[in-house]
């Protein structure tokens, strides 16, 4: 009879602790990632007997009760709330968020409230690092996972490769120019555009390129950066070519490519035409034609007085003074080489200039063809104190040129360039593709992904046991998860974060069950304590 007593007290316990657990849910309705708990009932054996009649077993079993025996814990998808935070992520599939705290112990997580901290980590609500790994710059994973890192900023990019892409297109059909190359004067050349290019520390530059339609199927190339001309290397070929020949096939694409125009540095010594002509103004060098971003006159003299300045051509017809704000003191005419200087004309003196530099090129075309997808050019100096912009102090622009895109048809003139220099740029905001690739947007206008998040699976998920703020450790320290990349097994939702699973409707109906469980078995202590008043009343 004493038996009943506990029998019904290990019923009371059982639904207890299922009441723990009910409430326990239903608390954690509103908690981001929260894995629902459920609990599995055992029962108690108090007494078993087995005895045999005629060879036959006879059982008697009476049992002691029930208790929670384990609870497991329900990893089915919760539903995803849209946040609009990029740095929000959910799981929609399987596997853990991986994090790390301080003591370097990783805890695994479907909570994904993330956001960058002042280092630009990946952090959650408790300061913990969410893991994955670093990229490298083609966004290649590179070295073992860590702490999830995007760079608050972005450190300048010098130009390394310019490349003319499709539909770049020079029209066949332009009329054929036979002039000397003057960018001053459009008539000689047929097509000009320009690309920002970028020095070693993010000053941008522009680099012109001229096309020359110089017969059929063929053309030059002229290039100049800012005010300095860009000039170029053939292979096996110990000359610098100030242009390019490009030929094309029949059918619009480029056939072969060669240096044309062999470099020569000029000295401006006064001599010959370099006085200046009836008080107009007007000299000319003794050597054409000169390339165009190539002038500098450092001295001139008046017959009495020797003066120097810093006056260069500015690459497109004008002579600048780079001591006075650049303004404008003549103009150039390149294919004969005239300087005309305005205070010069009419000031009833006669100058002469006397100290400076240009350069010229002859029609030389190289013997050895240029690869059109890797030409190179001649490093242009940055520290160059006859520029107006090629000063600031950086190291020398050294591209390589690609154009073996570029088609020539019947078609209008189109130009469409890609280069890999940037700016420095500052971190705007960060975002998380669903394969886990976690991209940094900055000011200069790079997109860069610099890390792929990493989500562990189990096999047998029941060795997790909760630690409490959304984390579960396995009940095993060597216990090795399987961890993939994001979008291998679960597609990663940023600007979502997932929601309890929690089923409030079944937790009510649990709970009223638990409830009368609890009832019910509270009746069976009241009854059999009846049982056994009635029992007591035999012997009075």
């Amino acid at each position: 009879m004493i038996q009943s007593f506990y029998t019904g007290n290990a019923g009371l316990n059982a639904n207890k602790n299922w009441l723990s657990v009910i409430s326990d849910n239903i608390a954690n309705v509103n908690t981001i990632g929260f894995k629902a708990e459920r609990v599995n009932f055992e029962d108690l054996i108090s007494s078993s007997l087995t005895t045999f009649a005629n060879n036959s077993p006879k059982n008697m079993e009476i049992g002691g009760g029930s208790f929670v025996g384990s609870t497991t814990k329900d990893f089915s998808q919760g539903a995803l709330m849209n946040t609009n935070t990029p740095t929000d992520l959910a799981l929609d599939g399987e596997g853990f968020f991986m994090v790390r705290d301080a003591q370097d112990v990783t805890y695994y997580t479907r909570a994904g409230q993330f956001r960058t901290d002042a280092n630009g980590d990946l952090i959650n609500l408790n300061g913990m690092k969410l893991l994955g790994w670093q990229l490298d710059d083609a966004g290649n994973i590179a070295g073992a996972i860590g702490a999830i890192n995007i760079p608050n900023d972005m450190p300048p990019h010098v130009t390394t490769k310019l490349a003319l892409k499709e539909p770049t297109n020079l029209d066949a059909g332009s009329e054929l120019v036979t002039g000397v190359f003057d960018t001053s004067d459009a008539r000689t050349y047929s097509y000009v555009n320009a690309i920002t290019v970028y020095d070693s520390l993010g000053v941008p530059h522009e680099a012109q390129l001229y096309f020359v339609h110089t017969g059929p199927n063929q053309w030059r190339v002229f290039g100049l950066m800012d005010d300095e001309p860009i000039q170029f290397n053939v292979p096996g070929d110990a000359n610098t070519y100030d242009a390019l020949v490009v030929e094309f096939n029949g059918v619009g694409q480029i056939n072969r490519v060669f240096g044309y125009g062999i470099n020569t540095d000029q000295t401006i010594t006064g001599a010959g035409t370099e006085t200046e002509s009836g008080d107009l103004g007007q000299f000319t060098l003794n050597n054409t034609p000169v390339l165009p971003g190539s002038v500098v006159i450092t001295q001139y003299t008046d017959g009495a007085t020797t003066y120097n300045v810093n006056w260069i051509d500015d690459g497109h017809g004008n002579i600048i003074d780079l001591n006075n704000d650049n303004r404008v003191v003549g103009s150039i005419s390149y294919d004969d080489g005239t300087v005309f200087i305005n205070q010069f004309a009419g000031n009833g003196a006669t100058e002469t200039l006397t100290a400076g530099s240009y350069k010229t090129y002859d029609t030389t075309v190289s013997t050895n063809t240029i690869p059109p997808d890797s030409i190179s050019i001649v490093p242009i100096p940055v520290n160059n104190p006859n520029s107006a912009t090629l000063n600031t102090g950086g190291n020398p622009i050294q591209f390589t040129l690609d154009i073996q895109n570029m088609k020539q048809v019947e078609s209008e003139f189109i130009f469409y360039a890609e280069q890999d220099g940037y700016a420095k740029g500052d971190l705007l905001s960060v975002s998380v593709s669903e394969d886990g690739l976690v991209r940094g947007v900055y000011s200069n206008g790079q997109v860069k992904d610099w890390a792929r998040i990493a989500i562990a699976t189990f096999n047998d998920k029941e060795i997790l046991i909760r630690k409490g703020n959304n984390l579960f450790l396995p009940n095993s320290q060597t216990y090795t998860p399987i961890i993939v990349p994001g979008g291998v097994i679960s597609k990663i939702r940023g600007g979502f974060l997932e929601l309890s699973n929690v089923d409030i409707s079944r937790e009510f109906i649990n709970l009223i069950t638990a409830q009368r469980a609890y009832q019910a078995n509270a009746r069976t202590i009241t009854t059999s304590d009846q049982v056994l008043q009635e029992t007591m009343n035999i012997k009075r």
